[in-house]
């Protein structure tokens, strides 16, 4: 069995060894199947993490968590809270925290 996948994306193509196949343009002979999850093809035939899948769940996460905040953040100032503002803008600079560093990460994993 060969396997062939146009990189940069996660599209392959299983092929039985008894079949002639033509790779189409920008296909490459990959040395295993794709792995579950969010994987694309290198040049080299390896399949790696979809990086820019992984940044935008991050950003995906980043913007529903703080919509919450701001929602419980708005909330709270229509009821003059000021103690449970205070905890609010607390929790805003945790998330903000946790996300450059989930950021970082990403930028480091990338690098390697």
């Amino acid at each position: 069995m060969k396997i062939y996948a146009v990189v940069g994306t996660s599209q392959q193509t299983i092929i039985a060894d008894n079949v002639r196949y033509n790779p189409a343009e920008g296909e490459v002979l990959m040395q295993t199947e794709r792995p579950d999850g969010d994987y694309v093809a290198t040049a080299s035939g390896v399949w790696v993490v979809d990086i820019a899948k992984k940044y935008e769940e991050l950003d995906a996460e980043y913007t529903r968590q703080k919509a919450l905040l701001i929602e419980q953040y708005t909330d709270d100032t229509l009821h003059d809270d000021a103690e449970a503002m205070a905890a609010d803008k607390e929790e805003m600079a945790a998330l903000d925290a946790w996300y450059d560093e989930e950021y970082q990460k990403l930028q480091e994993s990338e690098a390697e």
